[in-house]
């Protein structure tokens, strides 16, 4: 049965366990801040539920835990961050609070991340911009874990994207999506269940779609969302994050989760769009709930009862956390108790 953990607990919990493992307590609450959010959303995949892999990935070497970014150059409107392999969330935090402060001078600004670590998820970094009236768009490459088309075998990260966008009287719409057909976290619980899947999200060793998880992730690759267009898209992910920044690209990025003793060389990418520069503010977040409204009133298909904008699901599940507690999965709580009893943290139910 799920527990439900209030959100000053589980941020307490995650800030001893990474001060345990010797992080410093301010580098750890930005760490921690950004993986509770993350499970406020039910994003569990990418919440605290991997606080037992980075602090694995910590101790043999992977992620730098006393590292701290840097910006290594800049423009009016640019800027490098080296994450020196640092925790991925200390330097796209620094990267995208610089994106924003230059777009309040310039309108738009780019800032990468070269030397980074896994950032947890993409819409964190997009929510602050939004959060601070402004379009919000965060990237990163990630280790080769997709084949594309034509191909066999792990050739591209299914790289994610995410955006957010301020409204008027709403929260803001938020996407964060990875670029593979379906989150490899669902191929692992199903090829433990031993379930088979839909021959649209695997390929076999021979590059052929299958419905046998069989050998995954050693042998056989995932599929690209929407073939050659979800491709196409992470193509533009690796150059913007990987090229631009001077990062690792496509093999040269290593699997912090895999290979935990190697620096994964990852490359990120935040853009923040001021756009109170273009428009008068009140006129832009009035025109996004129209779009909100319109939407949400289109015509509902057999059987729907309601139609959601991006982000509106995610925001409802936070307002309930914040208020009840957040209801971890079975998997993310035991994870999380183990982890407590090896660092000797007790962990509260609500």
């Amino acid at each position: 049965m799920s527990k439900r953990i209030s959100v000053a607990e589980l941020t307490r919990f995650s800030v001893d366990a990474l001060t345990g493992a010797g992080m410093t307590p301010s580098d750890a609450q930005t760490v921690a801040d950004v993986l509770v959010t993350t499970d406020t959303w039910g994003t569990f995949s990418h919440g605290t539920g991997a606080l037992a892999t980075y602090i694995r990935t910590m101790g043999s070497g992977g992620i730098a835990r006393c590292a701290k970014p840097e910006v290594v150059g800049e423009g009016t409107a640019w800027a490098i961050v080296d994450g020196h392999c640092a925790m991925g969330m200390l330097s796209s935090s620094l990267a995208m609070n610089l994106a924003i402060q230059k777009a309040q001078e310039n309108t738009i600004a780019w800032v990468g991340v070269r030397n980074g670590s896994h950032f947890g998820a993409a819409g964190y970094y997009a929510t602050m911009a939004a959060q601070r009236d402004m379009v919000g768009i965060a990237m990163s490459n990630a280790d080769p874990n997709m084949v594309i088309p034509g191909a066999r075998g792990h050739v591209i990260g299914n790289n994610p994207i995410s955006y957010a966008v301020p409204t008027g009287s709403e929260h803001p719409l938020m996407l964060d999506i990875a670029l593979s057909a379906v989150a490899a976290g669902k191929i692992f619980a199903m090829k433990e269940q031993g379930q088979s899947i839909p021959p649209s999200w695997l390929t076999d060793a021979d590059g052929l779609p299958t419905c046998e998880i069989g050998e995954w992730p050693q042998t056989g690759s995932m599929l690209p969302m929407a073939g050659h267009k979800g491709y196409g898209i992470a193509v533009l992910v690796e150059v913007l994050a990987g090229v631009l920044t001077g990062a690792g690209v496509l093999s040269g990025v290593k699997s912090w989760v895999l290979q935990p003793e190697e620096r994964s060389q990852l490359g990120q990418a935040f853009i923040a769009i001021n756009v109170g520069a273009i428009v008068p503010l009140r006129e832009f977040t009035r025109r996004v709930d129209h779009v909100i409204q319109e939407l949400r009133q289109a015509p509902k298909a057999k059987g729907s009862d309601r139609i959601y904008v991006p982000g509106e699901m995610e925001w409802a599940k936070r307002e309930d956390a914040l208020k009840n507690g957040i209801e971890l999965p079975d998997p993310v709580y035991a994870s999380l108790e183990r982890l407590g009893q090896q660092l000797g943290i007790e962990l509260q139910a609500a």
